[in-house]
């Protein structure tokens, strides 16, 4: 498994530099865990490109697994009720 932090803002304006980040992993079928502790703004973008990795590497016969999650990431996780599906 590959560990791979993503630090700040995971929002619309840095979406498409994290996605090419995630594209090698993804492209690879690469178990990849993500850690999120030091997000600190995250928006719908954000939400999809990590619901978007998770059925990437699910199609690939690999996981996407949270590592660690800051607090507005989780508060976002449970008012859009994805904890389970993103976290597990």
């Amino acid at each position: 498994m590959t560990r791979l932090e993503l630090n700040d803002e995971l929002t619309i304006v840095t979406a498409a530099e994290t996605v090419e980040r995630l594209k090698p992993y993804l492209a690879t079928g690469t178990n990849l865990e993500l850690d999120l502790s030091a997000v600190t703004d995250i928006d719908t973008a954000g939400l999809q490109i990590l619901l978007v990795a998770k059925r990437e590497a699910e199609r690939l016969g690999a996981t996407v697994t949270l590592a660690g999650t800051s607090p507005i990431v989780r508060n976002l996780l449970e008012f859009t009720r994805l904890t389970r599906e993103l976290e597990h």
